[in-house]
């Protein structure tokens, strides 16, 4: 578990607000998608991530249910915190590239060797 001070450099996550928006960003989740899933009001969420104002208890559970963090992680920036992409995923993601190029240099490989056996066809 991290070790927090008064001293805590990362102003992205020091308050309630700043770990809400940050958890919902991660969570490639739009504020339409997580206000509908919540059941409040666009203004009344908007001022969550503003820290104009804090959610109920109930609210705060389901909504760290919903962006896949504890509660403890949006009220103290302490706990499960937001996920990271899983490291398989990005090499998932790589080799799936890879094969997209090798497939793309097959067709192209499998055409010269078409050409060339037409052309050794006529030369015969």
């Amino acid at each position: 578990m991290p070790k927090r001070t008064i001293f805590f450099d990362d102003n992205q996550d020091t308050t309630l607000g700043g770990r809400v928006c940050q958890a919902r960003e991660a969570a490639g989740m739009t504020v339409g998608q997580v206000i509908s899933r919540l059941g409040v009001r666009k203004a009344t969420y908007l001022a969550w991530e503003a820290d104009r104002s804090e959610p109920r208890a109930n609210k705060l559970v389901a909504l760290a249910g919903i962006l896949n963090v504890s509660p403890t992680y949006l009220l103290s920036g302490l706990g499960r915190a937001t996920p990271q992409p899983p490291k398989h995923q990005q090499i998932i993601d790589e080799l799936r590239l890879d094969i997209e190029q090798l497939e793309q240099t097959l067709k192209a490989a499998n055409k010269t060797l078409s050409r060339i056996k037409s052309q050794a066809k006529k030369v015969k």
